[in-house]
């Protein structure tokens, strides 16, 4: 049987992403075809116990940021997924809909971070003047 590690085995586990991370990782191996082996039964046992743990712990942290909350969305649409029927619909619906307006109203992070880093706007020169070359000097020496 695999040893899992638990979330608290890192000192930057309770963070969102961190979380997030972790649980993406579940769901991926729970995905597999070969965890559904009858040899497996344990394994797959263990890790829906820590998937369940680590969506606990999610509930646990406030969301930073849109993209944080849009994690937390999307862990609560997968579980409404496996909960529901047929009729669950207008929940997810309405989730995805949360998820739009949460990106749409928070702005991204990356944008900031583009328009802060750009170099120094360079000034095109006067019309009638030079089209390339240094600026004439006045002499007054500014």
């Amino acid at each position: 049987m695999a040893n899992i590690p638990q979330a608290s085995d890192s000192g930057d586990a309770s963070t969102l992403p961190a979380l997030g991370l972790r649980w993406a990782a579940l769901r991926g191996m729970l995905g597999s075809p070969l965890i559904d082996a009858e040899d497996q039964r344990e394994l797959r046992r263990e890790l829906l116990q820590e998937l369940k743990s680590v969506e606990q712990s999610m509930s646990r942290v406030s969301a930073r940021s849109g993209l944080e909350l849009s994690t937390k969305i999307d862990v609560l649409a997968q579980a409404l997924r496996e909960l529901t029927f047929p009729d669950g619909r207008n929940a997810l619906d309405l989730l995805e809909s949360i998820r739009g307006d949460v990106t749409s109203l928070v702005p991204r992070n990356a944008e900031k971070s583009t328009h802060l880093s750009r170099g120094p706007v360079l000034q095109r020169p006067a019309e009638g003047g030079p089209a390339s070359g240094p600026a004439p000097s006045t002499g007054s020496g500014a």
